[in-house]
């Protein structure tokens, strides 16, 4: 047969194709282990390693951990289904705006509660907390976190109203604790949790900030309450996280399997062909979202720059997506926050050292700098009275755009209440 030249051009043929086939494959192979280095260099420079242990926080020293006090303190709350929505409402509501009802009703809630207030208040003498040393069931153990978070305001809150400045500090100094902890995490969700402890406490800090008995002492106290989270950067290191989990479970992607159980040889084809090529490509569009999700949630495109859902592993990386644009909106609205909190009391303690708050913002440093909400600066705006006000414009209904009007106002607004001659009172102050 081999005499035939119609075999012998046919064997040709075929043996030219698969050659070809083998080049092109080759190539791709050589093409796809190069772009793959590039990438997995572009990623670690501009969101982190891509190994998981990578993000693992250091360790805090036991004698300064408070984790087993919180974590105690949070376990030991106990509230029924309308003690949860009452805290929430009490946690948002400044005290002064509290109804008979509800201080009655959180009179009932906090006595219940005494116990677990007293194991949470112990955290406020350590130094930091550190949940990773502390692990179990994350879903119980989140749950019970938020709502001592929400009790511990409620409480600071009518600790304000009652003139009791130690138990105002121990409250605010142990919800800062708490927000500071799950804030150095890496996990989202517990960032995203930190986060919530957070605006849960800046309207706090508010509120004891416009006290009549403020003093500058008191005010330098306040400030200390702020949580130091770059809350970004901890949001970036987030998505490293997640990208480096990703890549262990990619890992296992690539043995995919057939319905019947077997390896499939397409996709085992497929897969060792353009496998690094592919894998190239998600890292780069991982790192595209990562740089869009951190400019202002205001000035952003209102979707993702692209779909993540398009590549083999198109069930894992559809997931991540979620974990991009609104978390990192919330961020940035809690650093808004954080932010004018800041400015406010820098203008309440100027204020109180001059006798009369600033004519303008000239002074501090920093206030041009737009916001990573909004992306504007605060407006400040002194009034004829002596009071004053700060605000980020355009925040509040961006917020309510952000969440959906699922999730409770912030209040992008600071009302600073005119300076007063009245001496203050050492036993009065709210951060003593």
């Amino acid at each position: 047969m081999w005499k035939r030249s119609w075999f012998r051009w046919t064997v040709r043929c075929v043996a030219l194709l698969l050659l070809t086939l083998l080049a092109v494959a080759l190539y791709y192979r050589s093409r796809g282990a190069d772009e793959l280095a590039e990438a997995r260099k572009e990623f670690e420079a501009k969101v982190g390693p891509l190994e998981p242990m990578a993000y693992k926080p250091r360790p805090v020293p036991e004698e300064e951990n408070g984790a087993v006090w919180l974590l105690a303190g949070a376990q030991a709350v106990v509230t029924f289904q309308e003690d949860r929505a009452t805290l929430g409402l009490l946690a948002d509501t400044p005290s002064s705006e509290w109804t008979k009802d509800q201080v009655d009703r959180f009179k009932l809630i906090a006595e219940r509660n005494a116990p677990a207030l007293v194991l949470l208040r112990r955290t406020s003498v350590m130094k930091r907390c550190d949940l990773e040393a502390l692990r179990g069931d994350d879903g119980r153990q989140n749950l019970a976190l938020v709502t001592s978070a929400r009790l511990l305001a409620a409480d600071a809150r009518d600790a304000l109203q009652q003139g009791d400045a130690d138990r105002f500090s121990s409250d605010a100094r142990t919800l800062s604790d708490l927000a500071l902890a799950m804030e150095r995490e890496p996990e989202t969700l517990k960032l995203l949790l930190g986060s919530y402890a957070e605006r849960l406490l800046l309207p706090v800090l508010h509120e004891a900030s416009v006290s009549p008995a403020l003093d500058e002492a008191a005010i330098s106290k306040l400030d200390t309450l702020i949580p130091s989270a770059n809350l970004m950067d901890a949001w970036r290191r987030a998505m490293g996280k997640e990208a480096a989990d990703l890549e262990t479970r990619m890992g296992a992607a690539a043995e995919g399997e057939d319905s019947s159980g077997r390896p499939s040889l397409r996709f085992r084809l497929t897969s060792w062909v353009t496998s690094d090529l592919d894998h190239a490509r998600y890292l780069r569009l991982w790192v595209e979202t990562v740089s869009w999700a951190r400019e202002p949630y205001a000035l952003r495109s209102p979707a993702l720059p692209h779909r993540l859902g398009v590549l083999p592993w198109a069930g894992i990386g559809s997931i991540q997506a979620s974990s991009f644009g609104s978390p990192a909106g919330r961020m940035q609205a809690t650093l808004a926050l954080r932010q004018m909190t800041t400015l406010g009391l820098e203008v309440r303690r100027a204020g109180l050292e001059r006798g009369a708050y600033p004519a303008d913002l000239s002074l501090f440093s920093g206030v041009k700098t737009p916001d990573p909400f909004t992306g504007k600066p605060v407006v400040y705006t002194l009034r004829q009275d002596g009071s004053a006000i700060l605000a980020v414009p355009d925040a509040d209904p961006l917020y309510k755009k952000l969440t959906e009007g699922k999730r409770a106002a912030i209040g992008f607004t600071w009302t600073l209440p005119p300076i007063t001659a009245e001496k203050p009172s050492s036993s009065s102050h709210p951060a003593k």
